[in-house]
């Protein structure tokens, strides 16, 4: 045999063996584990909802598939978006605690998730330092009304329901409430986001917590007084 053939025979033997070695492993590769039944998926689901891991919450409702789990599903997938967001905004604010659209992002998503008593500080101070968007405006009205503070709260819905700014939510929720609270706080001083040209007719010196307001800006001051709250608190649902 010559040694050109040898070698042939050789590579062969080599080669063979390998292939049929490669196609054994490939037979054998890893099988994804089959789904757990409906009832045992929903019960793992809601463990793993109630620990904060709404993103492997939602993959077990949709495997569970029933109509009570597309509901927790949907659920999930609003918390797991809620806690992302949170994280984001937490993170801009530790590079840069001054920005203020962080700021009031960070207060309209604990106001949304009914976190009021952390979201009233973020919106407060976000006014402080850029002003507020009328939304923004609404939503810490809600707040100060749900505390009893009619005075703050229509400061808040008189400043986003301005000419300048013209937010028709807060002048639904300021004619409603101007007779729920009995009567009518005083123009606030200066506009919020979307209306910074300038102070809003009325004394300029008045602000949204009864402060020297900044032109341009809502008015809160660094420090906001502390508001003592009313007689009674007021539910929203009543409006």
């Amino acid at each position: 045999m010559s040694v050109k053939a040898a070698c042939a025979v050789v590579l062969l033997l080599v080669v063979v063996p390998v292939a049929a070695f490669t196609a054994g492993c490939s037979s054998h590769s890893p099988q994804t584990p089959p789904a757990p039944p409906p009832a045992e998926a929903f019960n793992a689901g809601q463990r793993a909802y109630e620990q904060g891991n709404f993103e492997q919450a939602a993959t077990l409702f949709a495997a569970a598939g029933t109509p009570q789990a597309k509901v927790y599903l949907g659920q999930s997938l609003t918390r797991d978006a809620a806690k992302k967001a949170f994280t984001a905004y937490d993170e801009a604010l530790r590079a840069d605690p001054g920005l203020d659209d962080a700021m009031e992002a960070m207060g309209l998503l604990l106001a949304n998730q009914g976190e009021t008593a952390q979201a009233k500080p973020w919106l407060i101070k976000a006014g402080t330092t850029g002003g507020l968007s009328p939304e923004a405006l609404l939503r810490l009205g809600d707040i100060f009304l749900a505390e009893g503070n009619c005075r703050e709260a229509l400061a808040a819905y008189e400043k986003a329901a301005a000419p300048q700014v013209g937010y028709a939510p807060a002048a639904r929720r300021l004619e409603a409430v101007r007779g729920l609270c009995g009567g009518k706080a005083a123009l606030a001083g200066g506009p919020g986001k979307g209306a910074r040209n300038g102070p809003a007719d009325g004394d300029p010196a008045a602000g949204l917590y009864g402060q020297g307001a900044k032109s341009g800006r809502t008015g809160a001051s660094q420090t906001p007084a502390k508001q003592k709250p009313g007689p009674k608190t007021i539910d929203l649902n009543d409006i």
